[in-house]
């Protein structure tokens, strides 16, 4: 159809009515097979052209989610683990929605601090998604080692350690912040 981009694997209502499209319209799209519904707020588009990745369906399925834990440390090449599912930060007080079948994603609740501490937006051509920086990831995987397990939060700290573009500085102040530094501290290799 006219405006829709085939780049862009996801549309919001607002983003649809933004582009022109009416009520109508949009059920004109829907009946067509041209978008699929998500949910009242959301579309798929039927489509898409460019490179399949879940973190895009976060959004859609958690307006506020945030890629977190083992999730945001495979994007940023921290972790050899592979999770079957998303791992979504959400504000405490939001309701936790219905994941989806696929991508599935597993919802964490976060005080405010915790939660809005590190959130980068990535661009992907037309597609975005929010998820927490390096340092952030590295606090959150330290503080959950006992639920995620050891090894995998210690893996995340070694191989963020040894990544040139680390910043010390930033991983210290998160985890004063988010009450993790004596945590991290009992690592002598941070303090190297």
């Amino acid at each position: 159809m006219q405006n829709l981009p085939a780049g862009k694997q996801f549309f919001s209502v607002n983003e649809l009515h933004n582009a022109g499209y009416s009520k109508y319209k949009i059920s004109q799209l829907v009946k067509n097979g041209i978008i699929t519904s998500v949910n009242r707020k959301w579309y798929e588009n039927s489509n898409y052209t460019g490179e399949i990745n879940d973190f895009y369906a976060v959004n859609p399925y958690a307006e506020q989610g945030v890629i977190c834990l083992i999730s945001a440390a495979v994007y940023h090449e921290l972790t050899t683990h592979r999770p079957s599912h998303i791992d979504v930060a959400l504000p405490r007080s939001a309701r936790v929605p219905q994941s989806p079948e696929w991508p599935s994603m597993k919802f964490y609740r976060l005080g405010e601090d915790r939660y809005t501490t590190g959130i980068v937006t990535i661009q992907e051509g037309e597609n975005s998604f929010r998820i927490y920086d390096r340092e952030k990831t590295v606090c959150d995987m330290i503080l959950y080692r006992n639920k995620l397990g050891f090894e995998p939060a210690v893996e995340v700290l070694k191989m963020y350690i040894k990544r040139p573009d680390r910043d010390i500085n930033r991983l210290l102040k998160y985890a004063e912040m988010l009450h993790v530094k004596t945590s991290i501290k009992q690592y002598p290799e941070v303090l190297l």
